[in-house]
């Protein structure tokens, strides 16, 4: 919902280079010449380094073109044409994954690979803002609201000390103030009176979600307001909203401009943002009282909604049984709310456990393990052997690459092609995971408990566990047990 329309936008913005005229295409709305461009321009040798840039660009116009299969074998080219440090290997891989998966709708892996872009120490600073975007679309898909708009406000922070040109800040800002109009929208029509029945969305509600909170102090001015946007795609998406919300108070003369933007997105080959599209009409129909459009705009949903529960059928399914109701076919109205309620029900008990562990309120603190979807099948098998070993001084490559029938090469190929770090950097990596979070839970005197924890997790050489942990947290083990 929220990210389908921005997200090629974010990442556009994101991206450490754009082929010359890639930026107005965008502006404009035309992902798919854009798309066909970067494949172009990739094609015809230009851009060096940076065309591993535009062929993940262009897997991103894919995923939101609705082509997820072909987008998976475009960031698979990206990641094998990119020449560039360990961490940004690293950082691409948890951030490519992430997408992929809200796309999918599996928000626990993607907010695990999402948080793991935000904590990426040395990162470029406008990944680490796409990350808190992910993030910030997955709290609103989850119903949390409020939560979604404390993360945009950290967004609208982080963005402000962005090293950018004024054009690109410019543009930033346009995007943010776009999001934050956009997200009063979506409060005010799923918290509606008249949809006061719809459990998903008043599931996460906190006392004063029935109005738009005031930013608070410290969110820069530049995140308030949308009266100025300019940027045509940002502008089309606001007049839609104030039309959706022009409907939603009675007015069905906006009804054409609605269908038109919904035209528009047909064009542009936008098919999830068709969809959200859809619903989004659907809701402010019922509030308005036109169940008859309602009906007409989830026709091609329909299908897809019966047959399915999960989050993408949710607001179709409540929809179709609000517009039965409202034609007097109680007895079809009970059965589809009912299969509403209960696949609300699951939804709300899944996005309770992803948010209670990864939430904005302690996300570094319970990352989800998202590393088994980056692998193949085989080589989880391996990532797993290797955490159910971490504590053996001598567990070795060898050892775990015998154990699932690969040669050594086979297994660091693969690590450091979907992972963007090779076994033995896990290895540490984990390693000093776990010896941090026992030194952050224990109260034994410092020297000792640091040699004690560093055996346990098979680091018995202190010169070794300092320069790892250092290199890794930026501290030494005795800071983090005497900040305690």
């Amino acid at each position: 919902m929220f990210y389908d329309f921005y997200f090629p936008l974010v990442s556009a913005l994101s991206s450490p280079s754009l082929p010359e005229g890639m930026w107005v295409k965008l502006r404009n709305a035309r992902f798919l010449s854009a798309s066909m461009d970067l494949v172009r321009h990739v094609q015809d040798g230009e851009g060096g380094q940076d065309a591993s840039y535009w062929l993940q660009l262009h897997a991103d116009l894919q995923l939101a073109m609705g082509l997820e299969c072909d987008a998976e074998e475009s960031y698979r080219q990206a990641c094998r044409a990119m020449r560039a440090s360990k961490e940004e290997m690293r950082a691409l891989s948890s951030r490519n994954m992430g997408w992929q998966q809200l796309f999918r709708r599996r928000f626990s892996t993607a907010i695990g690979c999402f948080t793991r872009l935000v904590n990426e120490p040395d990162i470029d600073p406008r990944r680490r803002v796409e990350g808190m975007f992910g993030i910030m679309s997955i709290l609103f898909e989850l119903g949390h609201l409020n939560d979604a708009e404390d993360m945009l406000n950290d967004i609208a922070a982080k963005a402000e000390e962005l090293p950018a040109s004024d054009e690109e800040r410019s543009n930033w800002r346009g995007l943010i103030r776009a999001m934050y109009a956009d997200l009063a929208v979506q409060r005010m029509l799923r918290h509606a009176p008249q949809l006061s029945d719809h459990i998903y969305w008043h599931s996460g509600r906190l006392n004063d979600f029935m109005a738009l909170r005031d930013a608070p102090e410290g969110v820069p001015q530049c995140a308030r307001g949308s009266n100025d946007i300019e940027l045509p795609v940002l502008r089309a998406r606001l007049d839609f909203k104030e039309s959706l919300n022009r409907l939603a108070n009675g007015n069905k003369e906006e009804r054409d401009r609605l269908l038109a933007h919904l035209d528009w997105a047909d064009s542009n080959s936008l098919k999830a943002y068709q969809n959200s599209l859809r619903q989004e009409i659907a809701l402010a129909s019922l509030v308005g009282d036109y169940p008859q459009l309602a009906e007409m705009v989830l026709r091609p949903l329909n299908a897809d909604a019966r047959a399915g529960s999960g989050h993408r059928q949710l607001e179709t399914l409540y929809c179709l049984s609000k517009v039965n109701q409202a034609q007097g076919y109680t007895d079809r109205a009970r059965q589809l709310y009912s299969k509403y309620a209960m696949a609300a029900a699951h939804c709300i008990r899944e996005g309770a456990g992803v948010v209670a562990q990864n939430g904005p309120k302690n996300h570094g603190q319970g990352v989800s393990n998202d590393i088994t979807a980056r692998l193949p099948a085989k080589y989880r098998r391996a990532y797993q052997y290797l955490l159910d070993n971490l504590e053996r001084s001598d567990l070795s490559i060898r050892e775990i690459a015998v154990e699932i029938g690969v040669t050594v090469r086979a297994l660091q190929n693969t690590f450091r092609s979907n992972l963007g770090s090779t076994p033995s950097e896990i290895i540490r990596q984990e390693r000093m995971v776990r010896i941090r979070r026992e030194l952050q839970s224990d109260d034994s005197k410092v020297g000792q408990k640091v040699r004690e924890v560093g055996n346990k997790w098979g680091v018995p050489n202190r010169s070794t566990l300092l320069n790892a942990y250092k290199r890794q947290f930026h501290e030494a083990p005795s800071q983090t047990l005497n900040r305690k």
